[in-house]
């Protein structure tokens, strides 16, 4: 990007306004796919700087909306760019602050647009506005107004051009190995749910993963990494001109992620989802598809700890977001919320705050965000929560009856919701997860889980559950069963073990008695040797199972 060439700062102030130009352009898909990458994404930034009282003084004059005014940036040409924010150090008390830009376009200036301010308590970083996506600009004005007259440090001006989208997107969803399908607790089949006409639901809506839209590599995120659960989503928008192509939305995300990485100090993109108005989902913050990861969407850290939030890409303050991203959005929390069992209406708290299921952003804090169009709609007749409500309506699954059943207390909050795989399905809770098959369905808790994820869980050499752990005869020691093998838990000196056995090694500990047999209790679990062979090791003796499957048993 060109350095910025200093302008007259009188010029600006007493300069007439222009005419913002028509940012009209084609909504067509101009590429099916995106075009090869040519540049990485380029940030610039500059200060903007106090005025003197008569700078000030003379801005007023000329313009009503100038008073007040503590900085500005002159107009002025930079290279080319996209989107644009402006920030400050963190510690300021924004309240009445204003923050407005001018760009220039197509060689004409736009009337002053206004950036709303917003922050992010516990993120770090800096403070700031939203971004503002503007599609192709090469000048940028900026003016800050504050009643007290007091302004923020370090106030400096982002402008981001996003380069080039990677040449083969990659989408994560039904079909990306592990997929998010409803289901019904009669059979394995999905159940068939249509949401106001839009296609039947079919599983977790088709996601353009982090590497599809080019993102760049997140730093360390503070703690909490992650939410127990998903309480809410918090609904979001973007900023700046509808007018851009379906080839284009990857460029507002990697710029969007840019801003709030480059300009904030953030550690990635603070949304977990953003939708376009094609009703492309793009992946947001790393690792949000299936675990509830902390954004940086909501303005209060524990809000963000608990919510999806989700950025329609656009302004809509008097239009509402296309059918296309209506039915996206209906897909996407319909998705979260159905899977893990939390209806689409009611309240839910976090802290002493109570918020609708799915909630605004100025519900959170003084916002104008999502928009005043937008968010009517959230709650109007036949709105999204509506929609998502019906969406959800008829889920029903054996693993959400089992977890209904076992309540709150013993699972704990829905962690990772139901999700299908070859054979069968499975949820993780806080304190147990639970999966389903023809075989029944299953918890599977405390030692047995970590013994069980510790050997890949249902796609390792145990496969899937076969039945609840059960107490045996002897004391301390418990069972679990499991399609290939065992589980054993067992209290020795004080404290619990589990041990796993499978195959020809657990079918003749089962045919000697297990722990109320000779060989006693397991002390370790069966492990690979020399010669392809595999041992497990107990209190008076171990099993052995050679490279041909031949199963000795040697007492000690």
């Amino acid at each position: 990007m060109r350095p910025f060439i200093s302008g007259s700062i009188a010029a600006l102030v007493l300069s007439a306004l222009i005419s913002a130009p028509s940012h009209a352009e084609s909504s067509a898909d101009l590429a099916t796919t995106p075009a090869a990458a040519a540049e990485p994404v380029d940030v610039g930034t500059t200060t903007v700087p106090a005025v003197s009282d008569a700078v000030a003084e003379a801005a007023e004059r000329a313009d009503d909306d100038a008073a007040d005014l503590v900085a500005q940036l002159p107009a002025r040409r930079t290279g080319d760019f996209g989107l644009v924010g402006v920030t400050w150090e963190r510690g300021f008390e924004a309240k009445g602050m204003t923050v407005q830009v001018r760009l220039r376009t197509d060689g004409s200036w736009s009337d002053w647009e206004e950036l709303h301010v917003e922050s992010d308590e516990g993120e770090g970083g800096r403070d700031g506005t939203e971004p503002l996506w503007a599609g192709s600009a090469d000048g940028v004005a900026v003016r800050v107004t504050s009643p007290t007259g007091e302004r923020p440090k370090g106030l400096s001006v982002a402008t981001i051009d996003p380069g080039t989208t990677a040449s083969s997107a990659s989408t994560v969803g039904a079909d990306s190995g592990v997929s998010t399908a409803f289901h019904s607790a009669a059979g394995d089949g999905a159940v068939t749910q249509v949401a106001d006409g839009s296609p039947a639901y079919t599983g977790k809506p088709s996601i353009i993963s982090r590497s599809g839209w080019g993102a760049r590599k997140n730093t360390y995120c503070d703690s909490p990494r992650a939410g127990n659960e998903t309480r809410g989503i918090v609904v979001h928008h973007t900023a700046g001109t509808n007018s851009y192509s379906k080839s284009q939305s990857p460029g507002i995300v990697r710029a969007v992620q840019a801003y709030h990485m480059k300009g904030r100090d953030w550690c990635d993109i603070g949304y977990n989802f953003l939708v376009d108005k094609y009703g492309q989902i793009f992946e947001g913050r790393n690792g949000g598809t299936s675990v509830p990861v902390r954004g940086a969407h909501a303005g209060v850290k524990s809000v963000n700890t608990y919510t999806m939030g989700v950025s329609m890409m656009g302004t809509f303050s008097s239009s509402e977001p296309s059918s296309a991203t209506k039915s996206a959005m209906v897909r996407l929390i319909g998705w979260r919320l159905g899977t893990t069992f939390h209806p689409a209406t009611g309240t839910y708290k976090i802290g002493d705050r109570a918020f609708h299921r799915i909630a605004g952003h100025r519900n959170v804090v003084s916002t104008a965000c999502p928009g005043a169009a937008a968010y009517a709609w959230l709650s109007k007749s036949g709105g999204l929560r509506d929609r998502v409500s019906a969406y959800v309506s008829g889920y029903t699954s054996s693993i959400k009856t089992r977890a209904t059943f076992l309540g709150s207390a013993t699972t704990g909050p829905v962690f990772i919701g139901e999700t299908i795989f070859t054979g069968g399905r499975k949820a993780r809770l806080q304190k147990l997860d639970l999966y389903a098959s023809t075989a029944g369905t299953f918890s599977v808790a405390n030692y047995f889980r970590t013994g069980y994820n510790a050997l890949k869980a249902q796609s390792g050499i145990l496969g899937m559950p076969a039945s609840e752990a059960e107490s045996t005869a002897v004391a301390g020691v418990q069972v679990q069963r499991f399609a290939r093998g065992s589980i054993h838990r067992v209290f020795r000196n004080g404290r619990y073990a589990s041990y796993a056995v499978w195959q020809g090694i657990d079918a003749k500990y089962r045919e000697l008695g297990e722990a109320a047999g000779e060989l006693g209790r397991p002390t370790k679990t069966e492990a690979s040797i020399s010669g392809g062979r595999f041992r497990a090791y107990f209190e008076h003796g171990y099993i052995t199972r050679s490279s041909t499957g031949v199963i000795t048993v040697t007492m000690t």
